[in-house]
């Protein structure tokens, strides 16, 4: 399973940190993100300075109080800062990036299941191939969706985790796996899919677990 693309471009300062030509896209990939990274903490840096500057600029009677609201805003504001900033554009990419690859993967596994039952089931042995075909197709459609819901909403609890906390790339999976997995295990009617819906998240990890072993 392969990154989408996050920039069209790579800044001329960061071309040096490109060293093989054949890992081109994961390298940019991470290039990206640490600009992000430094961008999102530049920002926050800025705000903070131009806080405190407008709070030494207040009146001598209530300097002591606005001192003792910035020191609370600023620890609360510590306490939930990370290297990311929420972006509308980010999250949909996020959904349509899962929501594409679930439902991929759906209709595989849709597919495939169709096809075990009608060789199993009398009924369906009997049928004609008109009715066959029409109850792979349900089942191809039913299961896409269902995966295509799932791994879109897996992928947007794992940026929304990384928003909030930014815990590193497998904390995020961890979490936005045990929700997500959660989920579809409160309706009865999803668990037998729970077994394909933790392979896709296993696939998710072996994509990190491959890109970090060929970036070292």
């Amino acid at each position: 399973m392969s990154s989408w693309e996050r920039a069209r471009f790579i800044p001329w300062e960061k071309l040096p940190l490109v060293q093989d030509s054949n890992n081109i896209s994961d390298q940019k990939e991470r290039i990206i993100r640490d600009l992000q990274r430094e961008a999102d903490r530049k920002e926050k840096s800025q705000a903070l300075e131009q806080h405190r500057l407008n709070s030494s600029s207040s009146d001598t009677i209530g300097l002591s109080s606005n001192e003792q609201t910035s020191s609370l805003s600023s620890t609360s504001t510590s306490m939930m800062q990370t290297n990311f900033s929420f972006q509308w554009g980010e999250l949909f990419k996020n959904l349509a990036f899962g929501g594409c690859i679930g439902s991929i993967t759906g209709s595989v596994f849709g597919f495939m299941d169709g096809m075990r039952m009608a060789g199993q089931s009398e009924v369906l042995k009997n049928a004609s191939n008109v009715a066959k075909g029409k109850y792979l197709m349900e089942g191809t459609t039913r299961s896409a969706t269902m995966f295509g819901v799932f791994f879109g909403g897996f992928h947007v609890v794992k940026y929304g985790v990384r928003v909030a906390f930014d815990p590193g790339d497998y904390p995020e999976i961890g979490l936005a796996g045990a929700i997500s997995l959660g989920g579809l295990m409160y309706n009865p009617n999803f668990r037998p899919a729970v077994p394909y819906a933790t392979m896709l998240i296993f696939m998710d990890s072996f994509h990190l677990v491959m890109r970090d072993f060929r970036k070292d």
